[in-house]
C-alpha cells in the first residue's frame, strides 16, 4: 500500500469512525457470558455484565474485541451496561494515535496492543 492510499484510507476512517458520547466508556470483551450478556473491562477499570441490545445482534462480538458502551445510569451503573459499537481493527489503530490513546491503553494489554501497532 503506498502511502498516498494510507492516507486515503486514514481519512475515510476517521470521516465513518464512531466516537464515545459523554458517558460513553470504551471496553474490553473478557469473556461471553451466554446469551446476549457479556463480561467487559472499562476504561474507568471496572467490571462490568453488558448486554447485547437488539440493534447489535446481528454483529458478531468475541473476547479480546474492543466495543463502546454505555453504563445503566440510574441503577447498576458500576455494574451494567449496554454495547453501542464494536470497532473493527483498522478503527482502533486510527484510534490509537488520536486523543483517546491514553484511554484505550488502560484497557488493552500489551500482547493483543503489538497487533494495532
Amino acid at each position: 500500500m503506498s502511502r498516498r492510499d494510507k492516507k486515503e484510507e486514514d481519512e475515510l476512517i476517521s470521516s465513518k469512525i464512531v466516537l464515545p458520547e459523554a458517558g460513553d466508556l470504551f471496553g474490553l470483551v473478557l469473556r461471553r457470558l451466554g446469551g446476549l450478556w457479556l463480561e467487559v473491562l472499562c476504561s474507568d477499570e471496572k467490571t462490568r455484565k453488558v448486554r447485547i441490545p437488539g440493534k447489535m445482534r446481528r454483529v458478531r462480538i468475541y473476547e479480546g474485541d474492543i466495543i463502546i458502551l454505555k453504563p445503566w445510569y440510574g441503577m447498576q451503573e458500576d455494574e451494567r451496561g449496554d454495547v453501542v459499537w464494536k470497532y473493527r481493527k483498522s478503527e482502533i489503530r486510527w484510534l490509537l494515535k488520536s486523543k483517546y490513546a491514553e484511554e484505550l491503553k488502560k484497557i488493552i494489554p500489551e500482547d493483543i496492543l503489538e497487533e494495532y501497532i
